[in-house]
């Protein structure tokens, strides 16, 4: 979802930067979730990425910014890729109510779980990207 979240917003401000989403277990090839497609339909955003991608079979060279759901997904970037500490981040850092810096991944719950797992990644991307600075040369 965050994914569909970042390339709409992004759209819709001007900005070319690509966003890559990619999941610590090795799913690759398989559907995204039956319920984050249709979180993503319901809130009208298109998610053109529909299969999962491990991120070991990511290149991360350029990336500007790599964002997590957990801390613990921040130890396992930091140690597994070549990307520097200081551009991995808490996406829910960012979340402008404050919710917590940790965002919990609504896989096996229902769409309820869903739908708000999307407004809080929504309300995340939204603040970064109304924030940043670091995607100035993207516009």
């Amino acid at each position: 979802m965050a994914q569909a979240i970042f390339a709409a917003e992004a759209k819709m401000r001007g900005i070319s930067a690509q966003a890559i989403s990619a999941g610590l277990y090795d799913f690759e090839g398989v559907l995204a979730a039956r319920e984050a497609r249709l979180a993503c339909d319901r809130h009208d955003t298109p998610m053109s990425k529909f299969v999962s991608t491990y991120f070991r079979n990511v290149d991360f060279s350029n990336a500007v910014r790599v964002f997590v759901m957990t801390e613990d997904h921040v130890g396992l970037q930091q140690k597994e890729t070549s990307v520097p500490a200081e551009r991995i981040s808490l996406l829910g850092k960012l979340d402008p109510q404050r919710r917590g810096d940790e965002i919990d991944d609504p896989m096996g719950k229902e769409s309820a779980e869903f739908d708000r797992c999307y407004e809080r990644l929504r309300d995340c991307i939204r603040h970064y990207l109304n924030t940043t600075r670091e995607l100035v040369n993207f516009s």
